[in-house]
């Protein structure tokens, strides 16, 4: 196991407590931030966390978000997160890995920090294992499976070759800071929520409420506009945030607690997930845009179906796994891209969003996509949104239909990617195999 973060340390729960020997590698020391990360775990990752046992002690380290708000301009649309079924939390990444580190060292796996791999032991076209440089010097490391849970500049991704057949890059970059957390968040009922993301104009700017009584407060810009930030990250991102309908009175008599840090350039792919002798998991083989705050969850799914894939260790295992990945994720892949998108603020946005808010149906249909029971291009139903587009033009609102033409041209494009993944899931399924990467599983695992 390469990476003992949100993905890699739960996969070697899994498979240590399913009996498999497990060595884990991390790069940096343990225990340590990783900054780089959205902080959102959503009510469907706190489940896997609780199927993982480990949601409790997630619980303790953040309070609860009591909805997500996702606001365009004026028009806002409200999740709410308070019954028993929906709880989800924002703790700093400086909590959570730490939390998820000591639970695999309490369970006495093979942990090896500063352990930093710098190639790849094969056999034939197989990998057998990994070459490293640690205190020991480097060394060599033989295992019948190398994962790599590295993150989205993943080292063992870079070195199997695994290909992207999906890859975009955001318009934007973004900076974030942490703040403290003043009596307004808690009393003002503009702020009846626990995560927001608020588009405006070209740009956005997002709260979380963390834990210790801090705010994580970002700004998002277009990337030539935001390079300027380099220089002066601090200045930069309170004069954007002091510029913010949500944000500016959040900083009023607050402090800022941390130095602002940001990404001039956001790159998000789709890789092969499996191949002779290696697999991928998290960040290494799926990123998605952080917009709408769904990569812890998809790493804490990706992790448990793999850790199912490596105890079954068969061929059909480790498809079922890929493809499964795939056909489950590209529809949330296309909805938080065209959210961080630079035209995703329109007039049919704003008036979807709106119409959303005032139905209490369809914003169960949106829960519903959070909690990965509905894909997102099956929320709207196409009847529902002509009978809006009819009202809105009845009532002399031609506005609205700004931004339809490319939302269509989106759903037509991901309805064909979603049929093609489709297709090569139920092929695995049907046990017929797939002609992208032959002879894909591992030597089975034995236990330890």
């Amino acid at each position: 196991m390469v990476g003992l973060r949100c993905a890699g340390a739960p996969l070697s729960l899994a498979l240590d407590r399913a009996g498999v020997k497990v060595i884990a590698l991390e790069r940096d020391e343990l225990y340590t931030d990783q900054p780089f990360s959205t902080h959102a775990i959503q009510p469907y990752g706190m489940r896997l966390l609780d199927r993982l046992g480990l949601g409790d002690a997630v619980r303790a380290l953040a309070p609860r978000a009591l909805a997500l708000r996702m606001q365009v301009e004026d028009a806002h649309l409200r999740i709410d997160l308070s019954d028993d079924a929906h709880d989800a939390r924002c703790p700093r990444r400086l909590k959570l890995d730490p939390l998820l580190q000591r639970t695999v060292v309490d369970a006495g796996i093979d942990v090896r920090p500063r352990t930093t791999v710098i190639g790849l032991v094969r056999d034939g076209d197989r990998v057998a294992g990994v070459r490293v440089r640690g205190a020991a010097g480097e060394h060599e490391l033989r295992a019948p499976l190398v994962v790599g849970a590295d993150g989205r500049n993943s080292t063992i991704a870079r070195l199997v070759g695994a290909p992207a057949y999906v890859e975009d890059t955001s318009p934007h970059g973004a900076y974030w800071a942490y703040f403290e957390e003043t009596p307004l968040f808690s009393s003002d009922p503009r702020y009846d929520w626990g995560m927001c993301i608020h588009m405006q104009e070209d740009g956005a700017r997002a709260v979380f409420q963390t834990d210790s009584g801090l705010l994580l407060m970002a700004g998002l810009a277009p990337r030539d506009a935001i390079e300027p930030w380099r220089r002066d990250p601090d200045a930069e991102l309170l004069a954007y945030l002091r510029a913010g309908a949500l944000t500016a009175p959040l900083l009023e008599g607050s402090r800022q607690a941390t130095p602002a840090i940001g990404l001039a350039g956001l790159r998000f792919f789709v890789k092969q997930a499996v191949g002779p002798g290696w697999a991928l998991v998290g960040d290494a083989g799926l990123h998605l845009d952080p917009t709408p705050g769904l990569g812890i969850a998809d790493a804490l799914r990706d992790a448990i179906a793999l850790a199912e894939a490596i105890v079954d260790g068969s061929e059909l295992a480790y498809a079922r796994y890929w493809r499964g990945r795939d056909a489950d994720s590209i529809g949330l892949y296309r909805m938080a891209a065209d959210m961080g998108s630079g035209s995703y603020n329109s007039a049919f946005t704003r008036m979807v969003y709106r119409r959303t808010q005032a139905s209490e149906a369809m914003r169960e249909r949106l829960l519903s996509v959070l909690d990965r029971e509905r894909r997102p291009q099956e929320m709207l139903p196409v009847s529902r949104l002509i009978g809006w587009l009819v009202a809105e033009a009845f009532h002399g609102r031609f506005e609205s239909f700004s931004g339809f033409g490319r939302t269509l041209r989106l759903a037509l494009a991901l309805a064909r990617e979603q049929a093609s993944f489709d297709r090569k899931l139920a092929a695995v399924e049907r046990d017929v195999g797939f002609a992208a990467a032959p002879a894909l599983s591992p030597r089975p695992l034995a236990p330890s």
